[in-house]
């Protein structure tokens, strides 16, 4: 899965959504830290480390990227409002936070807010691509589809859950199970050119519906940022 060999940076993912309801597995409220280092082709090691925060609620998932201090300045967007016909393209998308939705006849609702700009964009299927979704709600439910567990070999219990590994071939995987959650705490990736690991952190805070903050933000269409 691209999961595995790409570790897509905010779900893994197995292909395209499954059209069957997911199993209910319990509300989580998650920190998700994703590291890789890759040596490219020009002989240089990088090394990228970001963190999302996830909430799983119902058929709905919010994964909204954490942003250090800093990272984006107030003063970036000083003189544009997104509501303005010139700017419509101001809106910056490539930090926005992924709200999606599963709908009663399995279909998806898919939407990026732009927190800082309090945008929301509604995201066609056919923009999906575009925009680096892939349409696998399990992999959004679960963090990566639970149908990746059948193609590793089961391996040590711990009092967190349990490890499925794969270390023939080129890349080496191994994923430790939280059953009960129905969610990995790790996903550990090594390939001849680098490593990736993704690490999860159940937060004990309290479940609230960080959507909500949404009523007051504009309304738009992707198209409305295409030329």
């Amino acid at each position: 899965m691209r999961l595995l060999s790409k570790l897509k940076p905010w779900a893994l993912a197995l292909g395209l959504a499954c059209m069957g309801a997911a199993q209910a597995a319990p509300d989580v409220s998650l920190e998700v830290t994703h590291k890789s280092s890759v040596l490219g082709a020009d002989g240089i090691q990088r090394s990228t480390v970001f963190t999302e925060r996830v909430v799983r609620q119902g058929d709905t998932v919010w994964i909204e990227r954490v942003m250090p201090a800093g990272a984006h300045q107030e003063d970036e967007h000083a003189k544009a409002k997104v509501g303005a016909a010139k700017d419509h393209k101001h809106a910056d998308l490539s930090a926005a936070t992924r709200w999606i939705q599963r709908l009663p006849d399995g279909k998806l609702k898919f939407r990026l807010v732009a927190m800082h700009d309090q945008v929301v964009v509604d995201i066609a299927p056919a923009e999906y691509a575009t925009v680096g979704f892939d349409g696998a709600w399990l992999a959004a439910y679960h963090l990566i589809d639970p149908a990746v567990l059948k193609t590793l070999k089961p391996g040590e219990t711990t009092p967190q859950g349990q490890w499925f590994e794969n270390t023939k071939g080129r890349n080496a995987v191994r994923v430790l199970w939280d059953a009960k959650r129905e969610m990995p705490l790790q996903v550990l990736s090594q390939g001849a050119n680098g490593n990736r690991t993704t690490t999860v952190k159940v937060l004990n805070t309290a479940i609230k519906n960080p959507w909500d903050v949404t009523k007051k933000f504009a309304q738009k269409d992707y198209s409305d940022f295409l030329d």
